[in-house]
């Protein structure tokens, strides 16, 4: 079966993800007029869209090279933009968006505030906000920002001033990044008397890291699983025999399987790359339906011991904060 996205201008077609939870997600409104091939996510506390799918640019260069990526990426068809502070990109991405001669309101940006200014407390996170919309130089505010890590004993407070230019119109949306069940709980305990619930967490999710007490941890209380390292940084992974066989099956490559896996969760997927036809080819993953037991398989290539290995190093990023 399929649904109808329909926007001010066209209706598009898409085919229906196999679960179907996620069929009334797929969606335009009037917050940002998607690319024409792009589905949305709804936020649940809001009712507004977000594109699933996201265009990551960690350790994409801030230079002339880092601008023709983007400008190849928005040309591939993106519109989702994933950056943040620590990635030293911001004045980039912005000027790759302003050349496109694209409209701001068919763009979706995306940044993090960094440990440093965490630590420095809420001025400084403040003064980092401002900053990256002065970087970007494209409108007035960011779509979403996120706490890049939980800083112990300073994301509350990050979270607050956060919150504070939510209310000044500099933020439409706040986020998490890599927060663990525990974290959020404490972010969001009584005695913080937090008003504005985040849209998203961002965390790492792929076939060969899936945590699904946590994905459903956070999805049971109307936050968005956004997937950092979609591919589980490439490499070796793709190498995955399952992973070959389910691709092979639907004649895609391994890394479109597991992007695909990623929009059947209900997550938005970050991916990147620098070449120009795998933009393309990481567009590509509508016309794809795994089954449910090709869901399952892919389901079970994390490892008890991936678990813990990712968690532990977590931990121990979050100790040396």
């Amino acid at each position: 079966e399929d649904y109808q996205i329909i926007s001010q201008h066209n209706i598009i077609r898409i085919v229906s993800p196999p679960l179907p939870y996620l069929a009334p997600m797929l969606r335009c409104n009037g917050d940002v007029r998607m690319h024409a091939e792009d589905p949305t996510l709804t936020i649940p506390s809001s009712g507004s869209s977000i594109p699933q799918l996201a265009f990551g640019l960690y350790k994409v260069p801030a230079d002339e090279d880092g601008e023709s990526i983007i400008l190849e990426a928005i040309k591939a068809g993106y519109r989702h933009f994933d950056t943040a502070t620590f990635y030293g990109n911001e004045q980039t991405l912005g000027k790759a968006l302003r050349s496109s001669g694209i409209p701001r309101d068919q763009f979706f940006i995306v940044s993090k505030v960094w440990n440093d200014a965490q630590k420095q407390g809420r001025a400084a996170v403040r003064k980092s906000v401002l900053q990256s919309i002065e970087a970007l130089d494209f409108g007035e505010c960011i779509d979403l920002y996120l706490i890049h890590w939980p800083v112990p004993g300073c994301f509350v407070d990050t979270y607050k001033e956060l919150e504070m230019l939510y209310r000044e119109g500099k933020i439409r949306y706040l986020g998490l990044s890599n927060f663990s069940p525990v974290e959020y709980e404490e972010l969001m305990s009584k005695e913080n008397n937090i008003s504005i619930p985040p849209a998203v967490n961002q965390f790492e999710a792929s076939p060969l890291m899936y945590r699904p007490c946590d994905v459903s941890y956070f999805q049971e209380r109307g936050i968005l699983v956004s997937s950092s390292k979609s591919l589980h940084r490439a490499g070796e992974c793709l190498n995955n025999q399952q992973l070959k066989e389910i691709s092979g099956n639907h004649s895609v490559t391994p890394a479109q399987i597991m992007l695909r896996w990623g929009i059947q969760k209900g997550f938005i997927v970050v991916c990147k790359t620098a070449t120009p036809e795998r933009m393309v080819e990481n567009r590509a993953l509508f016309d794809i339906a795994l089954s449910d037991e090709e869901m399952r398989v892919l389901d079970g290539l994390t490892t008890d011991e991936d678990v813990v290995e990712r968690e532990q190093l977590e931990k121990e990023r979050k100790f040396q904060m």
